[in-house]
């Protein structure tokens, strides 16, 4: 299988390639402008594996939730690749990226969503890897709880965004990295295994997990934070 993984949810953006039972991974460089090289690196990368854009078997991306500029940065490139070689495209959890880099029987992943909030969900492993309890919600930290039963471990940027506020003083959560954020690496991972027993998606039909609407805050909220006008 050979594929194409694009993840660009937060602020590090990275493109991976799958070939011969091997992961490569590499993460876009472009300073505060990484869409100036998001396409480049993902062409570099396949030509460094001698591989063509039509000789793969689909485009995995990363479809959040997370930052909005990213993910339409990102479900734009693979919609372009895809449509002009003729893929289809297989749609991953960034959340469920993150957790797929664990090894903890319960993973808690709470990425930094800013406005004062965290992207939260629950994954369990089972026999063919992480399962989602439920789906991602957008939450402030205070909001999180743990899912009834069993001991979690705790990753992503809201925990090291919003220590004092999400599930602080937690008996059952065990905080772990607490900078985890998804890598392409992680998301053709995961979609090789999805595509063992489900078909890529026709382009047209793959888009964003926004999650929240609302993108900025009033001048109101952002001072009521302590931020400015």
């Amino acid at each position: 299988m050979k594929l194409l993984g694009i993840e660009s949810s937060c602020e590090r953006v990275s493109v991976a390639v799958l070939c011969d039972g091997q992961i490569h991974q590499q993460w876009v460089e472009g300073g505060s402008t990484p869409s100036a090289r998001l396409i480049p690196t993902a062409l570099e990368l396949l030509s460094a594996h001698g591989l063509a854009m039509g000789a793969l078997d689909a485009i995995a991306l990363g479809v959040g939730p997370g930052a909005f500029t990213g993910l339409r940065l990102g479900c734009s490139v693979a919609q372009g690749f895809a449509l002009a070689a003729d893929l289809g495209i297989v749609p991953v959890s960034s959340l469920g990226a993150i957790a797929a880099a664990q090894s903890a029987p319960r993973v808690l992943v709470a990425s930094d969503a800013r406005m004062g909030e965290a992207y939260v969900a629950a994954f369990v492993r089972g026999a063919d890897g992480y399962v989602a309890l439920s789906a991602p919600a957008c939450l402030p930290p205070e909001a999180v709880v743990l899912p009834p039963e069993g001991d979690w471990l705790g990753v992503g940027t809201a925990f090291g965004s919003y220590a004092d506020r999400l599930l602080a003083g937690e008996a059952r959560l065990t905080l772990g990295d607490a900078t985890a954020v998804p890598g392409a690496g992680e998301v053709v991972h995961l979609a090789a295994a999805s595509l063992a027993h489900t078909p890529a998606c026709d382009p047209a039909t793959v888009g964003p997990t926004y999650v929240r609407d609302k993108v900025a805050q009033t001048v109101a909220e952002r001072l009521a934070q302590g931020g400015k006008a």
